[in-house]
Formats: structure tokens, C-alpha cells, sequence
């Protein structure tokens, strides 16, 4: 078997652009696992050498599906963001490269940033629970007071004036302890 020798006039400066079909991508990474094998070449600098040159050819080779994945990635996080959190974003540029504003980060705050996403609708709901219950002033509700308060003056009131019959004020004593 004929062993190879890396060229001594290789250059990794010069690239020449080779069209494989997508789908045979596979295949040829596959294939260009042969050169990877020490046995392969004539010497261990031989081999050293063509080990790089050919991981950097399957590196390109990859490149194309990273890119994509990453791409796939970032366009997920912008929809979880925006339903979650209500980021909204905008497309600055789609030529040479897609930009797209605010840029991702590396972590989101807590902070909500449009009441109608998931989590502004959330604290809404959160808010108006409070208030309704237990008279608690929000940024979004102030009714006072709240249905434990009316509750309590309503068996309080009923209990002054003698006119409720012990079912009647067993119920409310009940609702009033569901409530709590």
C-alpha cells in the first residue's frame, strides 16, 4: 500500500470553493476520515500536517450545519423572549449578513417588558388576585376592600344585629375560611 507524503508546497492561505451536493456532505466527511489515520501517511510530520489540513476541510464542511443550528437557536430564543417577556425585536439589515436588534445576550433579566407577554399577563392575573381578595393596593388594582374584608364584615354585621340563623352563618364562616 502507497503511503502519502503532505505537500511541501501546501499553502492553507489558498482555498479553491468545491460544490458538493448537501445531501452527500456525510459521505465525503466519511470519507475524508481515511486520511485521518496514521498509516496513512508516509511520516509523523506528514501525518501531523494532513491531520490539520483535512479537520479544517471537515470543519468547513460542518460549518455550513453549525451555522444553521445556531441560527435555529437564536430565532427560538427571540420567540421565547417576546412570548415570555415581550422583547420585541426588529430586523436592522438582512444584506450581507441578518441583523436583528436588541442582539441576544447572555442572560435576560426578570424584568417584563410588555404586559400583554406571558409573564406581564401573569402578573396581571397575580395582581388582580391580591387585590380582589385581600384588599392589597397594586400598581394595577386599588379596590378596598377586598372580598376576606367584606366577608368578615358581613358576619360581623350579621352577628350584631342577631338576625342570621346559625346555617346561614355557618356558611359564611365556611366561604370566608375557603377564601383565607
Amino acid at each position: 500500500m502507497t503511503k502519502l507524503s503532505f505537500p511541501t508546497d501546501y499553502n492553507d492561505r489558498t482555498c479553491y470553493v468545491v460544490a458538493i451536493n448537501a445531501s452527500l456532505i456525510p459521505l465525503v466527511a466519511g470519507a475524508l476520515r481515511f486520511f485521518e489515520k496514521r498509516g496513512t501517511w508516509d511520516s509523523d510530520l506528514d501525518y501531523e500536517q494532513g491531520y490539520a489540513a483535512f479537520a479544517q476541510i471537515q470543519g468547513c464542511m460542518m460549518k455550513c450545519c453549525i451555522d444553521d443550528l445556531i441560527a435555529s437557536n437564536d430565532r427560538l430564543y427571540r420567540l421565547m423572549s417576546g412570548a415570555l417577556y415581550g422583547t420585541e425585536y426588529s430586523v436592522v439589515s438582512t444584506d450581507p449578513f441578518l441583523v436583528i436588534e436588541p442582539p441576544i445576550g447572555d442572560y435576560h433579566s426578570l424584568y417584563i417588558e410588555n404586559e400583554e407577554s406571558i409573564l406581564g399577563k401573569m402578573e396581571n392575573v397575580k395582581q388582580l388576585l391580591q387585590n380582589a381578595l385581600n384588599g392589597t393596593v397594586t400598581p394595577l388594582y386599588t379596590d378596598i376592600p377586598g372580598i376576606r374584608e367584606q366577608l368578615a364584615n358581613m358576619i360581623a354585621a350579621l352577628e350584631a344585629t342577631g338576625t342570621l340563623d346559625d346555617e346561614m352563618l355557618a356558611q359564611l364562616t365556611e366561604i370566608a375560611l375557603l377564601v383565607a
